[in-house]
């Protein structure tokens, strides 16, 4: 009989040390996240929100550059390219004023892009000037834009 309330006594405690060893574990558990979620995966997070934003205002440069260019015509009706005051200067203006934009953006194109051959793609838009040559750009920038 006294064997019986030993055993019964160690069991109670058994299961008390396994209950503070899965609260120390959940604790532990819940803290680590915390420290991988601050320090890790946020700021990775945060790049590629960062990223994936300014190469949006880049592709919105070689958009505005391919509208001028492109459809001069009806670039002066069009609500994105606002910003050069498109319908108060000469044509060449907008085409030199958007070209300086768009150039401005290569660096930064070299930078938040992971496909090397979208720089050289540009430049030969820019160069060419043709519709042909910007749906290859606009295929290269499809693709690149979630990588």
């Amino acid at each position: 009989f006294p064997y019986t309330t030993l055993f019964r006594s160690e069991g109670v405690q058994m299961s008390i040390d396994n209950v503070i060893s899965i609260i120390i574990s959940i604790l532990g558990s819940s803290v680590i996240t915390l420290i991988l979620s601050t320090f890790i995966f946020q700021p990775l997070q945060d790049k590629k929100k960062y990223v994936f934003e300014e190469k949006k205002r880049v592709y919105e440069s070689i958009i505005v550059f391919a509208q001028i260019v492109l459809f001069p015509a009806e670039a002066k009706f069009s609500l994105g390219v606002a910003r050069y005051n498109i319908q108060e200067l000469s044509d060449d203006e907008n085409r030199n004023n958007a070209i300086n934009d768009l150039k401005m953006a290569i660096p930064k194109l070299k930078l938040i892009s992971k496909d090397d051959g979208l720089v050289k793609e540009l430049e030969k838009f820019i160069y060419q000037k043709s519709e042909e040559q910007f749906n290859i750009l606009v295929n290269r920038l499809r693709k690149d834009l979630y990588k």
